[in-house]
């Protein structure tokens, strides 16, 4: 007879425990009673479909709020999340309901005392394809009706002159504003043109500037590391310049010294140094003109009468290989034995005379211009 209370008591004590358990561990999640999932109804049967919409607005609207297409009941609101920003209502609806691709939603107001709905539609241009599970409706495609709250307050704003008396005291500053000042208005308008056609014609520069400032931006990213070093490093170095300050202060004011000593010698030299240049001109100038003979010369210069290419050939150790190419033609000799005689070009003429061709014999020195006979060039 006694054990009886106390195995009652023991239960009420148990049960009491496990309500204060589950309502300790959900205080974290805890959102209303509105919003805990209900059992039954429209979309939780057997072959049920869950679909997507993100709205720009939920309003007032709480999860197991009815889900209707052409006022009837056909589905649940489960879940209101935010994804990625956009608040995003997660349906279940019966299998039964077929809508399209592109279909719409709306949050309605389902009586005066402030409960909604969530009403589907298909838009006048309804797309082949249907609504498949896991499918989101838009945000393009999601709007909301208005709600009591926004109808009573327009009702209020046209009651009460809709803030139209304010008008007549805009006009009034503004006709104040433009009184007397329509002369630089219109000027400025006139500027404001100008400015907007000029930045119109340099909008590819802009852009061109913009995206070379984010290459920059991007190399400068990318050397992240280097940037810190070098800002970690720089103080520093600015330390040491400033620890240096008079070893800098004395290095520039003998470079001072050297600039003034310089241009002092230069300038008494002035008059030397142009004639100088003046007459540096001639020896180069004919430098010039002999460039394309200067290379072979200084091959023999050093080696003459050698060229420089032959003298591996012709130094083999402690003697000398020489071969001598002697030419004994007539003309020849004419030039190197009878030149300035009065029988010079006799022996050239005997040469011709044996049918010798003008062409293969070598120069006649008599009709060679010496170029020492030359007239002196003088320098310009």
């Amino acid at each position: 007879m006694i054990a009886a209370p106390r195995f009652s008591h023991v239960v009420r004590r148990c049960a009491a425990l496990l309500i204060a358990g589950v309502l300790l561990t959900s205080c974290g999640t805890w959102r209303g009673l509105a919003n805990v999932p209900l059992p039954g109804g429209p979309g939780s049967g057997t072959g049920h479909y869950t679909i997507y919409v993100q709205m720009p607005d939920v309003l007032a609207l709480n999860v197991n709020s009815r889900v209707r297409v052409a006022d009837v009941y056909v589905g649940t609101v489960r879940a209101i999340e935010l994804k990625n920003w956009i608040a995003t209502l997660t349906l279940d609806l019966q299998s039964d309901v077929t809508l399209p691709k592109n279909a719409t939603a709306r949050i309605g107001q389902t009586s005066l005392l402030g409960s909604q709905h969530v009403e589907l539609a298909a838009p006048e241009d309804a797309a082949p394809e249907l609504l498949q599970n896991g499918d989101t409706i838009p945000l393009q495609n999601s709007t909301a009706f208005p709600t009591t709250e926004r109808t009573l307050a327009t009702v209020g704003t046209v009651l009460h002159g809709g803030g139209i008396s304010n008008l007549e005291s805009i006009a009034t500053e503004v006709n104040n504003m433009l009184d007397g000042n329509a002369e630089p208005i219109r000027d400025f308008l006139g500027k404001l043109d100008v400015f907007t056609a000029q930045l119109n014609e340099q909008r590819e520069d802009l852009t061109r500037a913009i995206d070379s400032t984010n290459q920059l931006l991007t190399i400068a990213a990318d050397r992240d590391q280097t940037l810190e070093r070098v800002l970690t490093e720089f103080p520093t170095l600015i330390k040491h310049f400033a620890d240096q300050r008079n070893t800098i202060a004395d290095a520039v004011q003998a470079l001072g010294r050297f600039s003034k000593t310089t241009d002092e010698t230069f300038s008494r030299s002035r008059t030397n140094f142009e004639q100088n240049l003046q007459l540096l001109q001639r020896p180069l100038k004919q430098l010039g003109i002999a460039a394309p003979a200067l290379p072979a010369a200084l091959k023999i210069m050093l080696t003459a009468p050698f060229p420089l290419d032959g003298v591996p050939k012709i130094v083999r150790g402690d003697y000398i290989n020489v071969s001598p190419t002697i030419d004994l033609t007539l003309s020849a000799i004419d030039n190197g034995f009878l030149t300035g005689t009065g029988i010079s070009g006799a022996l050239r003429a005997l040469e011709q005379s044996w049918g010798r061709n003008p062409a293969t014999m070598i120069p006649d020195v008599r009709f060679t211009p010496n170029p020492a006979d030359s007239p002196p060039e003088r320098g310009e």
